[in-house]
């Protein structure tokens, strides 16, 4: 339980710290297409003959536009006030979900029910009766969960190869050790998305049987009063070896 709730404070984090972040983007763009538009290019002339003529056809114009009736004048103000602004304006899509060993789909369905602003969670499972039983899940969750919870059979590995960077958020919880999904999931997850892992293998990463910990994460524990920190970086440095390649 208190590892669901964890992932949902997280996902929630990500999802408002995401669209801070384009709001940011976006007005930077903005204030450089505004300084784009306002500055107006000044050619240079020299000579004094230049300088005249150019006296001359201000005066030209200076006097038709006195001459131009007050009505036309009036008209050109307001169309100079229709002309708006260039903003750019481009809605933020709602962030993927996937959860890539969902089992009955709970986590999938408390995502989808207690995180705002996500567009569609796809729970995963390579267990027919798993897959089943969160199909019924979904109905028993309502229209909320229904409109935005997708569960598919398959396997997970797999999954993710086929779909690259199709992911916003990709969700790691298997039973044991997530080494031999870590290499599919980096793949699935977006530019500037998140990858949530769990390991449930402590033991191995704090230094029980350091032969299997290197086999899994490519890394010696040594136990110690630290071993649950270097369990973390074990974790962690496994992931980047494997973003890496």
């Amino acid at each position: 339980v208190h590892n669901r709730d964890m992932s949902i404070a997280v996902l929630r984090t990500f999802v408002a710290k995401r669209k801070e972040e384009y709001e940011e983007l976006m007005n930077k763009r903005n204030n450089k297409s505004n300084k784009k538009g306002n500055q107006v290019e000044t050619p240079v002339v020299n000579g004094d003959t230049a300088l005249t003529s150019q006296h001359d056809e201000i005066g030209v114009v200076h006097e038709k536009e006195t001459n131009q009736p007050t009505n036309e004048i009036e008209d050109l103000s307001k169309e100079e006030t229709k002309t708006p602004s260039r903003k750019v304006t481009r809605e933020l899509k709602p962030p993927i979900v996937l959860e890539a060993l969902a089992a009955s789909g709970l986590r999938s369905l408390r995502y989808a029910r207690e995180v705002d602003g996500l567009g569609k969670v796809v729970a995963l499972d390579n267990d027919k009766a798993s897959i089943e039983a969160c199909k019924r899940n979904i109905k028993f969750n309502g229209a909320s969960a229904i409109s935005k919870v997708e569960a598919h059979l398959a396997d997970a590995r797999v999954y993710m190869l086929t779909h690259p960077k199709e992911f916003d958020v990709v969700d790691l919880d298997p039973y044991g050790s997530p080494s031999v999904f870590l290499d599919s999931a980096v793949q699935a997850v977006a530019d500037g998305g998140l990858l949530m892992c769990t390991a449930t293998d402590l033991a191995v990463l704090c230094g029980t049987n350091g032969e299997v910990c290197y086999s899994k994460y490519g890394s010696y524990p040594v136990k110690g009063k630290y071993c649950h920190e270097m369990a973390l970086r074990i974790l962690l440095a496994c992931i980047e070896v494997h973003n890496s390649k």
